[in-house]
């Protein structure tokens, strides 16, 4: 079997066996809330399971998109997400203090922040693609870094003021991965580094909620759901307390199917476990980081950077928020966490890797990388 095809499958695979696990562990962690809540057991893995068959649908739909169409279609995105943001604060859904979720009605609810991850991926790819290509970036680096900044800026302010600490990160990391990949001078690199650092500071500091939390995580009283999270971390040992045995989901870690989903499968599934889920993690990582080096064209090389960048972050982020390594924030693990934005947005990510890993295949083949629909190359 060709390597290209090798590299394919082997994401197809690892896609799987995480979809699968994200549905198995949700039936398990999520029913005594669904139950207590909702009076229906099966609630949130309903849910899950719908938003999973979606996030399929949009995995295929981008699979089968050429990837250099996002280039002519950037700029129409990213007025979009701006459009998506501004309604969000304007007539968004409030949940406990943070205006993060636009509702459709009819129980549908998304989180427009999520979408915009991706649309930044696409919009930032496509202008230092654009800058790399004409050489711009060594004749004007102050200017080019401008519009990098400016137009992820844009997206921070948004997001900033729907209180998602955490989106507002993961934003300006996107932004600062694609300062990175434009291999600009790393003094222009320091000076916006320092000046995120201070508004982020501001940011930290000057609003309530977050500043308790560093000094929450700085002192010993580390709080109820930090504590519950790590017992529920201790306990699963070396080979967990095995499938539906765990405790902490009746009511002792509250967000135990979303943010703190990490918690809740160690405690079943044990050290071996997690070394097992991470593992799928790192190669679905390691398929993207060799799909980057392998691929010739630069923009498809700028748009995995980005992916790479926010499945890597989320990961590390997740769980390190479990483990107290990190303040608490509300950051999700990928195709694991209950949630469809952020299971649709994820999904419809691989399959933009996937749609250059077939165009990788095509290009081994020695053909042009236009008409990437012609190759039947679906497993």
């Amino acid at each position: 079997m060709n390597s290209k095809k090798i590299l394919g499958t082997g994401f197809i695979i690892v896609i799987l066996i995480l979809s699968a696990l994200s549905i198995i562990t949700m039936a398990s962690l999520s029913f005594p809330k669904a139950q207590n809540e909702y009076g229906e057991a099966s609630y949130f893995l309903l849910r899950q399971t719908i938003w999973l068959v979606i996030g399929w649908g949009g995995f295929i739909f981008t699979a089968n998109l050429n990837y250099k169409k996002y280039r002519e279609i950037g700029k129409y995105l990213y007025g979009t997400g701006i459009i998506m943001l501004v309604m969000v604060l304007v007539i968004g859904k409030t949940v406990n203090g943070a205006k993060r979720w636009i509702d459709l009605g009819m129980g549908v609810v998304i989180q427009p922040s999520e979408f915009a991850k991706l649309i930044l991926i696409i919009v930032l790819s496509a202008l230092v693609y654009n800058f790399k290509t004409r050489n711009k970036i060594k004749k004007f680096p102050w200017e080019t870094s401008l519009v990098l900044m400016m137009t992820t800026g844009i997206y921070i302010i948004l997001v900033f003021f729907e209180k998602s600490f955490s989106n507002t990160a993961q934003i300006a990391i996107i932004g600062f991965t694609y300062l990175l990949v434009s291999e600009i001078k790393f003094s222009v690199i320091g000076f916006y580094a320092i000046l995120t650092g201070i508004a982020g500071w501001f940011s930290v500091m000057k609003v309530g909620y977050r500043a308790s939390r560093i000094a929450a995580h700085t002192s010993k009283n580390i709080g109820f759901q930090t504590s519950q999270s790590l017992i529920a971390i201790a306990n699963g040992r070396l080979t967990g307390k095995f499938y539906g045995n765990g405790l902490q989901k009746y009511g002792f870690l509250p967000e135990i199917h979303t943010d703190y989903i990490f918690s809740g499968y160690a405690e079943e599934n044990g050290f071996l476990g997690v070394v097992f889920l991470l593992g799928l993690y790192a190669a679905l990582l390691v398929i993207i980081g060799v799909a980057l080096k392998k691929i010739k064209d630069l923009y498809a090389k700028y748009l995995l950077a980005g992916i790479f960048m926010i499945i890597a972050t989320q990961v590390i982020g997740n769980v390190a928020v479990a483990s107290q390594l990190i303040p608490s924030t509300g950051i999700p693990l990928p195709m694991m966490s209950y949630g469809g934005s952020t299971m649709i947005a994820v999904m419809m990510m691989l399959g933009v890797v996937y749609n250059i890993i077939r165009a990788l295949y095509k290009q081994e083949m020695g053909s042009k990388l236009d008409e990437l629909n012609e190759i039947d190359y679906m497993m």
